[in-house]
């Protein structure tokens, strides 16, 4: 079974991840783990911290050169900005130095009461998207190894606030190369203007922005999760993964939001071609009855304005009991960019995780040759 755990705080030492499933005898690239690093931390309205840190990941266990040995595999990103915290971090705040003032939107009051340390700054630590960091290595290694099996995974920037993309092939690699390049990740270039420009007028006016993100995956074969427990769905799964990303709020898979469709145009009609089975459309996004059906898995993922503003926000002192107003630490200005990167690679550790649950393997190529023949043989059936 894959599985991981990751642990760390915003400005501390580092964070990191334990990886225990990953099959042996896989060639890992560390380049690749840190491209993917380096594109979530760019994109328009990001924050200052991306100014100085620069993810890189170390690979602590589990690697014998640059190959799995199937042992746990330890991930590391080390934070740069822990030298001017520490100073914090290491100390317990007296009681005039505690953070007792709540930010509406985010988990500050709820952390506050759930653990009782008495210092919002402890919630701060680890509520923080900061986190998305080494849950973005996890994905990427587990993107290396579907890539290897024929599956990958790739994303755009569907909308910020009121303006949409277009609907585009994101398997057209002209079309992916021009996402790549923009630095709001659109293909359309007069769109992207007005991404940039909403971005724009929201920081000038101390506010946030949210937006929608576009995933699809291709290559995952007909047959990965389960109807026969609810808690098998791959629908079910990805959605559990995709809605603890941080101001992820909802998600749609394939076309399921739109309600102006009656049942007899909405269903996805079957046909062959030759020897492989297909659709006339991907409605259902890939999976039906909580089961991949052959065709691109797709979702759209809607995610809130980060709750960060510089405008004063109606709120509460909890230690003074009383009524105040919010405070302000530096913040993105709009997420949706970089959430983008990050889905992708929750996205790849979920499905990898579907894929290891059908064919079970320890060695890597014992994978392979499982999922070839698979795929050779199960629409003969």
């Amino acid at each position: 079974m894959l599985r991981f755990l990751d642990a760390g705080e915003s400005h501390g030492k580092m964070i990191l991840a334990i990886i225990d499933g990953i099959p042996s005898n896989f060639d890992v690239d560390i380049d690749f783990i840190n491209s993917e690093l380096k594109r979530r931390q760019y994109g328009y309205g990001r924050g200052e911290r991306m100014n100085f840190e620069d993810d890189k990941i170390e690979i602590i266990t589990g690697l014998r050169g640059d190959k799995t040995t199937g042992n746990p595999i330890t991930l590391a990103v080390y934070n740069k900005d822990y030298e001017n915290w520490k100073h914090i971090l290491e100390v317990k705040a007296g009681p005039e130095d505690r953070i007792t003032v709540p930010r509406p939107g985010h988990g500050d009051m709820v952390g506050y009461f759930k653990y009782g340390t008495g210092d919002i700054r402890d919630v701060i630590e680890r509520t923080s998207a900061r986190e998305t960091t080494i849950r973005t290595a996890v994905g990427a290694m587990c993107k290396l190894i579907l890539k290897s099996i024929g599956i990958e995974v790739r994303s755009v920037v569907h909308s910020i606030g009121n303006f949409h993309e277009e609907e585009i092939d994101l398997f057209d690699d002209n079309i992916y190369e021009k996402i790549e390049k923009s630095p709001v990740r659109c293909y359309n270039e007069e769109m992207s203007k007005n991404f940039m420009k909403k971005i724009d007028i929201c920081k000038e006016q101390g506010e946030t922005i949210g937006g929608s993100v576009k995933i699809s995956v291709k290559g995952v074969p007909l047959g990965i999760g389960s109807y026969t427990q609810w808690d098998r769905k791959l629908d079910a799964i990805l959605s559990y993964a995709i809605m603890s990303l941080q101001g992820v709020k909802a998600i749609e898979f394939g076309n399921g939001l739109d309600l102006s469709r009656r049942g007899s145009n909405f269903n996805d009609e079957i046909y062959y071609d030759g020897n492989n089975i297909k659709r006339y459309s991907n409605n259902s996004g890939g999976i039906e009855a909580g089961v991949s059906n052959g065709e691109n898995i797709e979702a759209k993922v809607f995610i809130k304005p980060i709750p960060s503003v510089k405008k004063d926000l109606r709120t509460i002192d909890l230690r003074k009991r009383k009524n105040t107003e919010t405070r302000y630490e530096r913040s993105d200005v709009c997420a949706v960019v970089p959430a983008s990167i990050v889905l992708e690679n929750i996205v790849a550790f979920e499905i990898l995780k579907e894929i290891l649950n059908k064919f079970p393997a320890d060695e890597f190529y014992e994978l392979k040759r499982s999922i070839n023949f698979y795929r050779e043989t199960v629409y003969l059936r």
